[in-house]
């Protein structure tokens, strides 16, 4: 019996250097790889089943943020937390979840990121994703309902955009994304700062609804973005909240203050950007609507409901 199994995005540049450095880790510890490509039409959840049918108690996953969050999603319908709560407010994993590695080699990596993984180092991240202890880190799901009645189930661990934050993620070039990695969401992304907001339905945690007009809503479990920005500050992958940013700038000045609370200023309440947590968000555009769920889109949308399971996965990780 496999006692690790890599999930592994082949599509990846760095993906052979990143097998090479979880196979010696392995060898280091004296464990067993079972080593699972990822394809166009399975990109993640179907090698995390197998794996678990191995009987694997360890999935390293070595990917970006989209083949890690394909992974989660199955890892956490096996260890919902016991209700257990920890000093850090996160729910306690199950005993028996396996164990979630991370060998970020995707674009921009967020959630390796915001768990303090290396990033530059493959030998050390291979060392942490293939023996670290795991620690308890929520899960969040997306339930998005199409213009036509469909609906899909999306796993995140990052966080899930609708509106012009969507529409900037669908722009980038993948030409560009290649070359430039994480700094080709720029060019799109300053291309759309002057849209006007859009109308939005909103229910948090089955309170009233209200209606805002807003440049992106922004479901958060844990984003920490290059150059040390935070899409909500303070929001960490295991404090058991979703955070909810409403983003809603009406001129340049606005995105000013948008801009200095993302790099660490004081939120000043400005209405540019405002701040709300739950556990469960429900949102519908008055028009169909792209969202992207950690970095992938899904096209015209009526209908998202968002909500975050507390302690869900088990994942290797620096100690806190």
């Amino acid at each position: 019996m496999p006692e690790v199994a890599l999930v592994l995005n082949p599509s990846s540049r760095r993906s052979a250097p990143a097998r090479a450095a979880i196979e010696t880790a392995c060898g280091a510890h004296g464990m067993s790889l079972l080593v699972l490509p990822t394809t166009v039409a399975d990109p993640g959840p179907g090698q995390a089943r197998e794996a678990l049918a191995a009987g694997v108690r360890r999935v390293v996953v070595a990917g970006g943020d989209g083949t890690v969050r394909h992974v989660a999603g199955v890892l956490g319908e096996r260890g919902p937390s016991d209700g257990r709560v920890t000093e850090d407010h996160g729910s306690a994993a199950a005993p028996e979840q396996a164990v979630l590695g991370v060998v970020p080699v995707g674009t921009a990596n967020l959630f390796a990121r915001s768990v303090g993984l290396p990033r530059g180092d493959l030998a050390a991240a291979a060392r942490l994703a293939v023996a670290a202890r795991g620690r308890p880190m929520d899960l969040g799901r997306a339930t998005l309902t199409g213009v036509h009645g469909g609906v899909t189930d999306q796993p995140f661990l990052v966080v899930v955009g609708l509106g012009h934050d969507a529409d900037t993620v669908a722009a980038m070039s993948p030409a560009l994304k290649k070359r430039l990695r994480w700094m080709a969401y720029l060019e799109p992304g300053l291309r759309r700062l002057s849209r006007p907001g859009r109308p939005v339905t909103l229910m948090i945690d089955g309170q009233a609804e209200r209606s805002e007009e807003v440049w992106s809503v922004l479901a958060v479990n844990s984003a920490r973005l290059p150059m040390r920005a935070r899409v909500v500050p303070g929001a960490r992958p295991d404090d058991g909240q979703l955070h909810i940013a409403l983003v809603a700038p009406r001129n340049l000045r606005d995105w000013t203050e948008v801009a200095r609370v993302g790099w660490g200023a004081r939120h000043t309440g400005h209405p540019a950007l405002r701040y709300e947590v739950g556990r469960k968000l429900v949102v519908r555009p008055a028009e169909p609507a792209a969202v992207q769920v950690d970095g992938d889109v899904v096209p015209d949308i009526v209908e998202g409901t968002i909500t975050l399971e507390p302690g869900a996965l088990s994942v290797a990780g620096p100690p806190t």
